[in-house]
């Protein structure tokens, strides 16, 4: 082990270039506004009165997952009523996809300026056995996760409020 003493305090050390943390940024707050559209949209399609907060108190606990699961199975239950929401959900269901998947290659793992490869994502998973492996990411990639994540959510929203 090296005896070598930690800092007294963080010091910033710019491991990633300002313009990828900017997109970086704007990733994380497309994501959390889609998160806040889907909380609406169940809110909405569940019948929750939008001044009771017991709406949000079974929202805001959810995993990405179960939201998708309840909008799924609102949207289905609605549809003899509604069939127009059938049609909009499965034209939906593939952006909120390619948003989850997206927003979770920019989140999960380590960010690294590599020496030879540029800008990579440290990628671990030991399901079973331990895989690891360093992803190359380009910023344009990040923009284009930010803009799939937000067209996702303006689906989301144009799917309960555009009738």
């Amino acid at each position: 082990m090296d005896d070598q003493p930690y800092p007294e305090k963080f010091e910033d050390q710019d491991l990633v270039p300002e313009p990828y943390l900017t997109a970086i940024g704007k990733v994380v707050v497309n994501w959390c506004m889609l998160e806040a559209v889907t909380d609406v949209a169940i809110a909405k399609l569940a019948a929750f009165d939008f001044h009771d907060p017991r709406g949000v108190i079974v929202t805001v606990h959810m995993t990405w997952p179960q939201k998708m699961d309840v909008l799924e199975a609102l949207v289905h239950a609605l549809e003899t009523d509604h069939p127009h929401l059938t049609a909009k959900f499965a034209a939906t269901k593939p952006l909120l996809t390619l948003a989850q998947k997206g927003r979770n290659r920019v989140v999960h793992g380590q960010w690294a300026n590599h020496p030879e490869q540029g800008i990579v994502k440290l990628r671990l998973s030991a399901r079973g056995k331990l895989k690891f492996g360093l992803e190359p990411i380009s910023l344009g990639e990040i923009k284009a996760i930010s803009l799939d994540v937000g067209n996702a959510g303006l689906a989301i929203l144009k799917m309960v409020v555009n009738k």
